[in-house]
């Protein structure tokens, strides 16, 4: 599966970037979570936290990333 697409509830992969008409929008954000969904979020919030146990380290792991992820690849510089 590219970077571009994601599985949809149904198991289908479609593309990020098409735009939701509103209603169906409105209706994913309401769809309750699935029991994995659920598992898998509390995981990674406990690695999360334990990994980064104060706001302050947490606050210094994002500002890390953000930089990571707006630097220049090789490919965009110049």
């Amino acid at each position: 599966m590219s970077p571009t697409n994601q599985r949809s509830a149904t198991g289908t992969a479609e593309p990020v970037d098409t735009p939701l008409a509103p209603d169906e929008f409105e209706r994913r954000i309401r769809a309750p979570l699935r029991e994995d969904e659920v598992e898998e979020t509390t995981a990674l919030v406990r690695w999360f936290t334990g990994r980064y146990p104060t706001v302050r380290e947490r606050f210094a792991y994002i500002r890390r990333a953000w930089r990571r992820w707006n630097r220049p690849t090789r490919i965009e510089a110049p």
